[in-house]
């Protein structure tokens, strides 16, 4: 069973790897902030189930605070490594 398990996620990255091959440079260039956006909704949407009464501002505001709190974890892990 780990066994497959290895080989799906190898077949996976393989396949990540012949997607972003065949981007266009301009593609490129637009997927890490496509990514990220992505990434800032889904995380959102976990604020607003932590914090069912906070309005969009509110949203946003925890938002920002918590790329915050990931930028000074990375600052950290970086100065230790």
């Amino acid at each position: 069973m780990k066994d497959r398990i290895l080989d799906d996620a190898r077949m996976g990255l393989l396949a990540k790897v012949r997607q972003a091959r065949a981007m266009s440079e301009e593609e490129r260039v637009l997927a890490g902030p496509r990514l990220f956006a992505g990434v800032c909704e889904r995380m959102k949407e976990g604020l607003r189930d932590e914090n069912p009464d906070a309005d969009e501002a509110e949203i946003h505001g925890l938002l920002l605070q918590r790329l915050a709190k990931i930028r000074r974890l990375e600052k950290r892990h970086h100065v230790m490594s």
